[in-house]
């Protein structure tokens, strides 16, 4: 039996640089001789968005974002079956073979956030100002814009190991903060 990789979990509301965040720490720990998956919580939920833009006759590439879909489909499969969305992830992050599993779309912090802290993972709270956020979805060109704050989804009850500001993405801002985590981070003993 393998070791175990290592798991990091990012969270933070919607353009505040969750996949940019882990895209740097990605190339980072590579650097460092890590091999390291991004998986994505959500992916059920993009499957099941691609197949209601197909079923209607209009493309969506498979990760854009209509964030009402997206937000109503999460919605059902909760009110059906709560647990479904951590219980696909975590099955996913079991068949991982890497040294590291990032997650960067954690968005729920009653049920996905508990079950993943008891899979070991280690959580980052990525944040920056509500302008700057607003700009980046402007920009993203996301299908729909769905009104977020921290209380919205209750990450003031998530316990942030690390956080990574991202108001100001200049290049070595950021590769200085993710170094800093990393450091910190890989420091600390397996469990």
């Amino acid at each position: 039996m393998g070791v175990p990789p290592r798991k990091l979990a990012l969270y933070g509301l919607a353009g505040s640089g969750k996949s940019t965040v882990a895209a740097n720490l990605k190339a980072a720990l590579e650097e460092r001789g890590h091999t390291v998956q991004v998986i994505k919580l959500a992916e059920p939920l993009y499957r099941i968005q691609g197949h209601i833009y197909a079923t209607a006759g209009k493309p969506i590439g498979p990760w854009e974002h209509d964030n009402d879909v997206l937000r109503t489909v999460a919605t059902w499969l909760r009110r059906i079956n709560p647990d479904y969305l951590a219980d696909d992830f975590l099955t996913r992050v079991a068949q991982a073979t890497t040294s590291v599993v990032i997650n960067d779309d954690l968005r729920d912090a009653a049920v996905d956030y508990p079950r993943l802290a008891a899979a070991g993972f280690v959580f980052v709270h990525v944040t920056c100002t509500d302008e700057v956020r607003a700009q980046r979805l402007h920009a993203r060109g996301d299908h729909t814009i769905v009104p977020d704050s921290n209380a919205t989804w209750g990450y003031d009850t998530i316990c942030a190991d690390y956080s990574v500001d991202t108001t100001t993405l200049a290049p070595r801002d950021l590769h200085d903060q993710v170094d800093t985590l990393l450091t910190k981070w890989l420091a600390q003993p397996l469990d």
